[in-house]
């Protein structure tokens, strides 16, 4: 049955003014778009809902107990409007980030932050993953945006580079005697490397790099957590190859070395957003405010964080 929540009102204003003119002028509609609505709807039920002559209206029966019907069809109607207006406000204020977890410790607090003193207090949901895994979160809706490396494939989703991060080699202790400031990625082989799994882009972009050489890149070890390199190099196990902003909450270390690796990858940085839809406000705020604190860092040490090579891909 194809009955419009307005036909439902107009056949209510009219059951109680029972004058199609008086009607007409209060809804500021036509008089003959009144009698349009009203015999339509008729037509719809296949009922007579209003006895019409040239001097009266009055409703039918039938109309009188579709006055009753129309009331409880339309109260339910609004209240449902006014639970989902509800719900659409308490999404419009929640914000959900998926980011690899280097990237949510440097960047996020401070997107946090000011999020906390310019906005209504959001409910914020971080979810810190590998790249794949923030990649699908945002496919799946369980993200507003992701903070991602390596421009994505996928016809859904859109990149916006924000920088690059350069790679960087730590050693400690006995390992410090064997490295120099500058490293390139040829001397590496000859030492214990220690990365991370196969599932991080930071083992992405160096397998990539020596790739190009010819050479397969096989580190002594791999891990999954940027704290655990941290112990391993600080027992001198071996020595860290990572991206500078994998290992910036390290880098306080004592007794950390830090060298630059000249002719390393340079690891793209990004924000990722599907191509349809709009950003909740809350969200659009968010994504400026990562954008800032990646200006920041990078005037903040600009030998190690460089420039997007493009804006948008």
């Amino acid at each position: 049955m194809n009955i419009s929540p307005k036909q439902l009102r107009l056949f209510l204003a009219l059951s109680e003014s029972l004058n199609f003119s008086k009607t007409a002028e209060q809804l500021f509609i036509s008089q003959p778009s009144l009698s349009k609505a009203i015999q339509e709807l008729e037509e719809e039920l296949g009922l007579t809902l209003f006895e019409r002559t040239t001097r009266s209206v009055r409703l039918t029966p039938s109309g009188a107990r579709m006055a009753v019907v129309a009331r409880s069809v339309l109260g339910e109607f609004e209240a449902g409007l006014k639970r989902f207006q509800s719900s659409a406000e308490r999404e419009a204020a929640q914000l959900s980030i998926a980011a690899w977890p280097s990237l949510a410790h440097v960047v996020l607090p401070a997107v946090c932050a000011a999020l906390e003193r310019q906005t209504s207090t959001p409910q914020i949901t971080l979810h810190d993953c590998a790249n794949s895994a923030c990649l699908q979160r945002l496919l799946n809706h369980q993200a507003d945006f992701a903070l991602a490396s390596v421009a994505p494939s996928h016809p859904d989703l859109q990149y916006e580079e924000l920088l690059r991060d350069r790679f960087v080699l730590l050693a400690g202790g006995k390992w410090r005697k064997q490295v120099r400031p500058q490293m390139r990625l040829d001397e590496l082989l000859a030492l214990p490397l220690i990365t991370l799994t196969d599932a991080s882009t930071a083992m992405r972009y160096m397998s990539a790099a020596y790739l190009q050489r010819g050479i397969e890149y096989r580190p002594k070890m791999q891990v999954d957590q940027v704290a655990t390199v941290a112990g391993l190099v600080k027992k001198e196990v071996g020595v860290a190859v990572l991206p500078y902003l994998g290992v910036m909450p390290i880098l306080g270390m004592a007794g950390i070395q830090t060298c630059e690796i000249v002719d390393g990858p340079l690891r793209s940085v990004g924000i990722v957003t599907r191509r349809l839809g709009h950003p909740s406000a809350v969200a659009q705020t968010a994504m400026d405010l990562v954008r800032s604190v990646s200006a920041e860092l990078m005037g903040k040490y600009p030998g190690w964080l460089l420039p997007p090579s493009s804006r948008k891909r």
